[in-house]
């Protein structure tokens, strides 16, 4: 007997756009155009027989329709993944690792050369700062920032959050009235480069900096903005300011005599960065492998 089902291609944009909350990120996440998914959705809501969103304003709504559709095309594609992992087991010789942008150039790939031996297992990177992009199937693990949660995933530390300042040995000749630890009356706060957040990891900023150092807070007008933070680092070598850092990130940097750190050490319970992945990829031999070095693997 032939099966009632509806269109796959729709349930997968279905499904996508409600674990998002977001058509948008949904047509990314898939690789089509917007109006691809609400076409889909269009077409799922007509097999159905229900509307599955509602819009409130700029955001998507889930009716109680699509809240039933949803975990249940969720529960079927999780299994679904899973169990084409099992057949698939010979990836066993390639891991795909995702990360931010700043976190694969400066923590992954000074020792991506012991990652692959530790491993036994050639290993790619995904890059993006939307943690969002790490849900996909072939990511096998990430490295993110966070305070532990991390929804249904298993969550590692690799190591806490640890913040100091960071600049440059000549920006700090250039400006000798400068303490770190009296940042309102000491420096312009034009200088001071700060981490935007776009997608709300709760990265370290200069506010939660001066709340938890009881700094007076200097005029967030006067701070300049910065997006990524390989660009935050590029402006700190150009002595354009100062910023904060976290240890563990631009130690090499520090080595290399190319930043310096000063002031006191700022930092936040269970605030860190984790290894994070599915239970399940602890059947993969070469996950293991490298989750343990990784884990093993000191940070000063």
């Amino acid at each position: 007997m032939r099966r009632s089902l509806p269109p796959l291609n729709a349930l997968m944009a279905f499904e996508s756009a409600a674990r998002h909350q977001s058509f948008t990120r949904a047509a990314r996440e898939l690789s089509v155009a917007q109006p691809a998914v609400t076409r889909h959705i269009a077409n799922l809501e007509n097999w159905v027989g229900t509307q599955l969103f509602v819009r409130r304003g700029n955001r998507i709504e889930l009716t109680q329709g699509g809240k039933n559709l949803s975990e249940l095309s969720t529960a079927l594609f999780d299994r679904l993944e899973l169990g084409v992992r099992d057949v698939t087991r010979d990836r066993d010789g390639e891991l795909v690792i995702g990360a931010s942008f700043g976190v694969a150039h400066l923590w992954l790939m000074p020792k991506i050369g012991q990652m692959r031996f530790a491993s036994q297992a050639n290993i790619n990177l995904v890059t993006s700062d939307d943690y969002d992009d790490f849900e996909d199937g072939a990511v096998d693990f990430s490295i993110r920032f966070g305070n532990g949660e991390f929804g249904k995933n298993c969550a590692d530390l690799l190591f806490e959050e640890r913040c100091q300042i960071i600049t440059t040995p000549s920006f700090l000749e250039k400006h000798p009235e400068f303490d770190p630890d009296d940042l309102p009356n000491t420096i312009d706060p034009s200088y001071l480069l700060d981490h935007g957040d776009p997608y709300s990891v709760g990265w370290m900023d200069w506010s939660t900096w001066h709340a938890l150092t009881g700094m007076q807070l200097v005029d967030r007008q006067a701070l300049k903005q910065v997006q990524s933070y390989p660009t935050m680092l590029d402006m700190v070598f150009a002595g354009e300011g100062i910023s904060i850092g976290t240890i563990g990130i631009e130690d090499e940097l520090v080595i290399d005599g190319k930043l310096v750190r000063v002031g006191k050490t700022v930092s936040r319970e269970k605030y860190g960065y984790y290894l994070v992945y599915m239970e399940e990829c602890k059947r993969k031999a070469s996950f293991d492998r490298l989750r343990s070095f990784l884990l093993d693997d000191p940070v000063s």
